[in-house]
C-alpha cells in the first residue's frame, strides 16, 4: 500500500501503519497522563517496526515536551524541586553522551542491558524495599546522569527517574509531577543536541501535525483516570508498567 502523500504534507507509511501508529500513541498517552511516564518507552518499543530510531527519538522527545506542557498547570505545586533540580543537573551531563552514542552504539543491547536493571529494581520495590539514601544529592545526580544517557539513546530514561523516586517512598502525585516537568526539561534539552548533530528527520513536521492532536485528547483521558485512583493502588499501577515496559525491552533486545 503506497504511503499517505498530500500536496502539503508526507507521511511515510500506509494507511495501516499510519492506524496502528495512532492506536499505540493514544494508549500510550493515556498512560503517560495517568502516571506520568512510560510514553517514550510504550511508543518506541511499539513503533519499532514502523519507524527508524533516528525518526522515533526526536518525535517522541517533542511529544513529551507537548504532553508535559498540557499537564503542568494541573501539577505545579505537586513539583519535588530539590529533586528535579538535582535530577536535571545528572541528565544534562547525560543526554549528549546518549545522542552521541545513538550514531555508534547498539542502542537494542542498552535497552535490555537497562531493562534487566530495572526489572531487578521492580522486583526490590515489590518487597517493599526502599533506598535509605535516595534523598542523597550524589545519588540523585547519578540517577539522572543514567537517566539523561539512557533516554538520549533509546528514550527510557524515564523509567530510572521512576525506579529511582519510588526507591524513596515518595508519594505517587508528587513523583507524577516531578516526572512531567522532568520529561519536559530533559526532552527541550535533548532536541537541542539533536538538532545539533542534524538527527532531526525531515518527516517530523507531518508525523506531529498527525499525532499531535491524539496525543493531547489521550492525555486528558489518563490525568481524568488519575483522581479516581488510590494512593496504594497507584503504586501497584506504576511497579507493573515499569515491570511490563522493562520486560519489553528485555524481549526487544533478545529477538
Amino acid at each position: 500500500m503506497d504511503s499517505v502523500n498530500l500536496d502539503w504534507f508526507y507521511l511515510p507509511l500506509s494507511l495501516f501503519e499510519l492506524a496502528y501508529a495512532l492506536v499505540i500513541v493514544f494508549i500510550a498517552g493515556v498512560v503517560r497522563g495517568l502516571v506520568g511516564f512510560g510514553f517514550s518507552a510504550l511508543c518506541f518499543f511499539a513503533l519499532a517496526p514502523v519507524f527508524s530510531a533516528q525518526t522515533i527519538v526526536p518525535l517522541l522527545f517533542i511529544m513529551e515536551v507537548i504532553a508535559s506542557l498540557h499537564l503542568l498547570p494541573k501539577v505545579w505545586r505537586q513539583v519535588p524541586w530539590r529533586w528535579l533540580l538535582i535530577l536535571c543537573l545528572g541528565s544534562a551531563l547525560g543526554t549528549p553522551l546518549g545522542v552521541i552514542a545513538l550514531q555508534h552504539w547498539q542502542s537494542d543491547l542498552v535497552r535490555g542491558l537497562a531493562g534487566c536493571g530495572v526489572l531487578l529494581a521492580c522486583f526490590v520495590l515489590w518487597r517493599q524495599w526502599y533506598f535509605k539514601a535516595a534523598q542523597s544529592a550524589a545519588w540523585i545526580v547519578i540517577a539522572g546522569l543514567v537517566a539523561g544517557f539512557l533516554n538520549g539513546l533509546a528514550t527510557i530514561g524515564g523509567l530510572v527517574a521512576a525506579v529511582y523516586m519510588m526507591s524513596s517512598k515518595m508519594h505517587p502525585a508528587v513523583m507524577r509531577a516531578g516526572l512531567i516537568l522532568f520529561f519536559l526539561l530533559i526532552d527541550l534539552y535533548g532536541l537541542s543536541w539533536f538538532q545539533g548533530h542534524t538527527l532531526i528527520s525531515s518527516h517530523l513536521p507531518s508525523l506531529l501535525v498527525v499525532m499531535l492532536p491524539v496525543i493531547l485528547v489521550a492525555n486528558q483521558v489518563g490525568a481524568s483516570l488519575f483522581n479516581r485512583i488510590d494512593v496504594v493502588a497507584m503504586r501497584k499501577l506504576t511497579l507493573a508498567l515499569l515491570s511490563a515496559l522493562a520486560a519489553i525491552a528485555v524481549i526487544s533486545a533478545l529477538v
